[in-house]
């Protein structure tokens, strides 16, 4: 039997991981790696991820790393579970895509309006304002593709959690949601499913399990 260990930080995009393990109902451990006092740098974790980036995703002897391939994985291994079933190789690739989609494009973006410093040090009020203006008609043209409803329509997926956690990291930085309805509402549908409250508890439990202190302005 394959056993899982997913090493992660709560509040960071590894909560992502967590739901589709939730998800799919996977037994699986979880180890916190506090971020915010450099445990990803540190040897007993780079040993595992030579990355130093959380999730991680221990799959029997072998390690996963980036959250898109991690998600991909889960997805290949669990058909239809994560991402709309679909007998059409095209249309698989597009869901994925929209996964490396998020990875590469809207999780840098607003990476960039929650932690400027770690982009330009020195320079973050214009690495702000820059990502600002890039993430505005983004938001919009996801606000036009949700609606009230998924991502897929009226089908839920893994990708709904991870465009909802990126636009709540740019919240975080001050970029404004309010005047994005359905955003907020798609949030709301997204924080409300079994697996998110899940993942959710398992998140609070490795805080308090570790004394893991959230800086400021972060919150689960």
């Amino acid at each position: 039997m394959t056993t899982y260990r997913l090493f992660h930080m709560p509040g960071a995009c590894s909560r992502v991981a967590m739901n589709a393990l939730c998800e799919l109902q996977i037994p699986f451990d979880d180890a916190a790696v506090n971020i915010f006092q450099g445990e990803q740098r540190a040897p007993p974790y780079l040993s595992k991820n030579p990355k130093g980036k959380v999730p991680a995703l221990q799959v029997g002897d072998n390690i996963l790393t980036e959250l898109a391939a991690i998600l991909i994985y889960l997805d290949g291994q669990n058909p239809g579970q994560l991402l709309p079933p679909t007998e059409d190789p095209v249309v698989r690739a597009q869901h994925w895509a929209d996964l490396i989609w998020c990875s590469n494009t809207l999780h840098a973006i607003a990476r960039s309006i929650f932690m400027p410093a770690r982009i330009a040090p020195g320079a973050e009020a214009a690495v702000r304002e820059t990502a600002n203006a890039q993430l505005a008609p983004i938001v919009a043209d996801i606000e036009r593709r949700i609606g009230d409803g998924w991502w897929h329509g009226e089908v839920w997926s893994i990708t709904d959690v991870y465009v909802s956690w990126c636009l709540g990291m740019a919240a975080m930085g001050g970029f404004e949601l309010g005047a994005h309805p359905s955003i907020v509402a798609h949030a709301e549908r997204v924080r409300s499913r079994p697996s998110f409250e899940d993942a959710l508890d398992r998140e609070r439990k490795a805080i308090e399990r570790q004394g893991i202190q959230l800086p400021p302005g972060v919150r689960l």
